[in-house]
C-alpha cells in the first residue's frame, strides 16, 4: 500500500517469486532480507504489482456555458471574445435564445477522439481522500496503452527458463508510477575479470608496446590487482507523460560497490501503437512481441560479457595524470556535465584511492562517480538527470578516448587565453581511436592494438575460449 500512495518510490527485490532467492551477491553476500531492507522479502513478481495497471478511462470535457440543469448562459456566450454573435444570428436566421431552445446541450461532453490513461487502484485511493495521481496522459485515439504489468510479467517466465530464479534488483518510479526505471541483475551472468598487466603512457609512443612491463604505483585501491566481479542484467523503463515508448537495454552491475553501468548492446524500444502485449497480433504485423524481448536481451547480455573482460581490463589500465592535465579531477567531471556536488565528491574519492593520488584510472573515475551518486544523489533514481549521469559512467568504459577529448574540448572552450588551449585544430573532432589522442599529454590508453604481441594473443585466446563455451 505505501508504494501505491507514494509519489516517488524505490523498491528492491530478490528472486523472481516468493522464496526463490537464497542470497544476493555483494562484497559480503547479503540475505534477501538485508538486500530488501525489510523483514519481508519482495520478489520481482510482487514489485511489478505496484506499477500502474494502466487502462483506458473515459474522458470528458466540461462546458461551463451550460448549467447543470441544461440552461444555456446566453450572456456568457455573447461575451466570448472573437465570436460575432450578430453574424451568427443572421446566418442561422434565429436569435441566440431560439438556438439555445432547440438544443439539448450537456454541461459535460464525452471526448471520443482521445483517451485517458488511468490506474483504477490509485483512482480508488483518491476517492478515499489520498493525495494520489491516477491519470497521466490524454492521448489520441491512435495511442495504444502498454500496461506495464502485462509488459513486465513475461520477464519472470523468460528468466525462469534460464534458471535465473535468484535474479535481484530494484525499481524506482516518480509521478505515482508514471515514470519508471527497473533494474534486473542476473546472477547467472557473472564474469570474473583479472587485473590489467600494466598501463600504457601515450606521452611516450615507445611505451605503447610495453603493457606487459608493469609499473609500480599505476593503480590504487580502487584499481587493485584483485579480480573484479561483474554481473550482467538489463534496465527497462517508460514515461507516461508524453514519450510514447517503452524501452530496455543491457547493464553491468558491480556487486562490491552496488553500482550499475549502462552497457553497450542492442537497445529495445516499442512505441505505443498496435497491441504491444498481444503476441499473436504483433507477429502478424512483423513486430517482435514485448513478451519475447526479455529472452533476447538475456542472450544479448550473455554474449556481451565476452567483451566485458577486455573493456574492464582496458579501463583499469588507462590513467589520467592530473599533474600533467591542465585541469583537476573535479573539473574533469564538470566538463562531462556532472553537477558540482557530485563532481567534488567523486573527485575526492578517485584521487584519494589512486596511487599516486594524481593518477586515477578510468575504472576508478567511473566507479567513484557511481558511488558519489549512490551516496549523495537525493533525487529520484528514475529521473532523467540520474540516468544521464549513469550514461556518463557508461561512456567512460565504452569510449574512454572520446571522453578525454570531450573534457579537453570543454576546457579549451572555457579558457580565455588561446595559449592555454590543449587540442590542436586537427583534434577538434571526437574519436575513440588511439592514434587520434596519442599526442595528448597526461593520458594513458590501452586498446587491444596497443598490447604487446604476446599479450594480444593471450587476450584473443581468452575471448575465443569464452565464445566456444557459449
Amino acid at each position: 500500500m505505501p508504494a501505491l500512495i507514494a509519489e516517488e518510490y524505490t523498491l528492491r527485490f530478490a528472486g523472481l517469486a516468493d522464496g526463490d532467492a537464497e542470497a544476493v551477491p555483494g562484497n559480503d553476500e547479503h540475505s534477501p532480507e538485508v538486500w530488501c531492507g525489510d523483514d519481508s522479502v519482495n520478489s520481482l513478481e510482487q514489485v511489478i504489482e505496484v506499477l500502474p495497471r494502466a487502462s483506458s478511462g473515459e474522458l470528458w470535457a466540461t462546458n461551463e456555458l451550460v448549467a447543470t440543469d441544461g440552461a444555456i448562459d446566453i450572456t456568457a456566450i455573447e461575451s466570448v471574445h472573437g465570436l460575432d454573435t450578430d453574424a451568427l444570428e443572421r446566418t442561422a436566421g434565429r436569435s441566440l435564445d431560439e438556438l439555445a431552445a432547440r438544443t439539448d446541450a450537456e454541461p459535460i461532453v464525452p471526448v471520443d477522439d482521445h483517451q485517458d490513461i488511468v490506474d483504477r487502484r490509485r483512482k480508488a485511493l483518491c476517492a478515499l481522500g489520498y493525495d494520489v495521481r491516477f491519470r497521466w496522459q490524454i492521448a489520441s485515439d491512435r495511442y495504444s496503452i502498454i500496461n506495464p504489468q502485462e509488459a513486465y510479467q513475461p520477464i519472470i517466465t523468460a528468466l525462469r527458463r534460464r534458471s535465473e530464479t535468484g535474479a535481484f534488483g530494484w525499481l524506482s518510479y516518480r509521478d505515482w508510477g508514471g515514470l519508471l526505471k527497473l533494474f534486473v541483475v542476473c546472477p547467472g551472468l557473472k564474469q570474473v575479470v583479472g587485473p590489467p598487466e600494466g598501463a600504457v603512457d601515450i606521452d611516450d609512443e615507445d611505451d605503447i608496446d610495453a603493457l606487459g612491463d608493469r609499473r609500480v604505483g599505476d593503480t590504487g585501491t580502487a584499481d587493485s590487482d584483485e579480480e573484479l566481479v561483474v554481473y550482467g542484467g538489463f534496465e527497462t523503463g517508460y514515461d507516461f507523460r508524453g514519450t510514447q515508448t517503452l524501452w530496455a537495454k543491457p547493464i553491468l552491475y558491480f556487486p562490491n560497490s552496488e553500482t550499475v553501468v549502462p552497457d553497450t548492446g542492442q537497445r529495445y524500444t516499442r512505441r505505443h501503437y498496435g497491441q504491444a502485449t498481444n503476441a499473436d497480433h504483433e507477429r502478424a504485423n512483423d513486430r517482435v512481441p514485448i513478451s519475447e524481448w526479455w529472452a533476447s536481451i538475456y542472450d544479448d547480455v550473455e554474449t556481451r560479457l565476452v567483451d566485458v573482460d577486455e573493456t574492464l581490463r582496458r579501463a583499469r589500465a588507462i590513467t589520467y595524470d592530473f599533474d600533467v592535465l591542465p585541469f583537476s579531477a573535479a573539473d574533469c567531471y564538470r566538463y562531462w556535465g556532472i553537477a558540482d556536488t557530485y563532481a567534488a565528491v567523486a573527485a575526492d574519492r578517485a584521487t584519494s584511492l589512486a596511487d599516486p593520488t594524481s593518477r586515477p584510472t578510468v575504472f576508478n573515475l567511473q566507479l567513484s562517480l557511481l558511488i558519489a551518486l549512490l551516496e549523495e544523489y537525493t533525487g529520484s533514481w528514475a529521473s532523467n538527470t540520474y540516468q544521464e549521469y549513469l550514461e556518463v559512467a557508461g561512456e567512460l568504459l565504452r569510449t574512454p578516448a572520446m571522453m578525454i577529448q570531450l573534457a579537453m574540448q570543454e576546457h579549451d572552450r572555457q579558457v580565455e587565453d588561446a595559449a592555454e588551449r590543449v587540442l590542436t585544430e586537427g583534434q577538434q573532432t571526437l574519436s575513440d581511436a588511439l592514434e587520434d589522442i596519442v599526442d595528448i599529454p597526461g593520458i594513458d590508453v590501452d586498446t587491444e592494438a596497443a598490447l604487446s604481441d604476446g599479450e594480444a594473443q593471450r587476450l584473443h585466446d581468452e575471448v575465443q575460449q569464452q565464445l566456444d563455451d557459449i
